[in-house]
């Protein structure tokens, strides 16, 4: 019943949390703002969109790295992936709860979407995704060394707005070279007083990274 709770709720969140533009940009309603409080402390507001991933890092024994006090530092990009995300993963992976995962699994996955510095979403690098099958990044953005050592290539993009090009609104995306998957953010520049959170769309699987 569990596997197809997971599943019901996958579905039910992706149906209905679409708003598409020419590049398939899925707004998850994850609200922008600053708040004067840490990152850890922040995602703890809002239980619909974080909760899993609160347990996901106290498995993988990260609490201080979004409280500003690991050796990651004081001021952290985080490109978080919310429940629907991690729930996805859980049923792909026939598992029931979080605590199935490993916590190096855990680890891996959150030092993926993290760099060790602030940057706001105007600061990227504009950019155009490759049109060549047989190479993932395309022209502009930049390459960036996350937390993990893994290596992704963002860029951002000004969508168009009822078909007229570069009006709407500008969006991050983010490719892998390891997977040739792309992932884009629905909701950015979450301020914190440890760090940015852009919050990966509902479409997002932990492994795309």
């Amino acid at each position: 019943m569990k596997k197809l709770f997971y599943l019901f709720v996958a579905t039910f969140l992706t149906l209905f949390s679409v708003g598409c533009t020419d590049y398939n940009f899925v707004d998850t309603g994850t609200a922008n703002g600053k708040h004067n409080t840490n990152m850890w402390d922040y995602f703890a507001t809002d239980p619909y969109n974080w909760d899993s991933l609160r347990v996901m890092t106290k498995r993988a024994d990260l609490v201080s790295l979004f409280q500003g006090t690991s050796s990651y530092g004081t001021n952290i990009t985080f490109f978080g992936p919310t429940n629907n995300s991690i729930r996805a993963y859980l049923y792909n992976n026939d598992m029931q709860s979080i605590q199935e995962m490993t916590p190096e699994d855990c680890k891996t996955f959150i030092l993926n979407s993290v760099l060790p510095k602030r940057i706001m979403l105007n600061e990227f690098k504009k950019g155009l995704r490759s049109t060549n099958p047989d190479n993932v990044i395309g022209r502009g953005g930049e390459t960036f060394t996350m937390a993990s050592g893994k290596e992704l290539w963002i860029y951002s993009f000004q969508e168009s707005y009822n078909n007229v090009p570069n009006v709407g609104p500008l969006t991050i995306y983010l490719v892998s070279p390891s997977t040739t998957k792309e992932s884009h953010v629905a909701s950015s520049n979450i301020e914190t007083l440890t760090g940015v959170v852009h919050s990966l769309d509902y479409n997002f699987r932990l492994n795309d990274f």
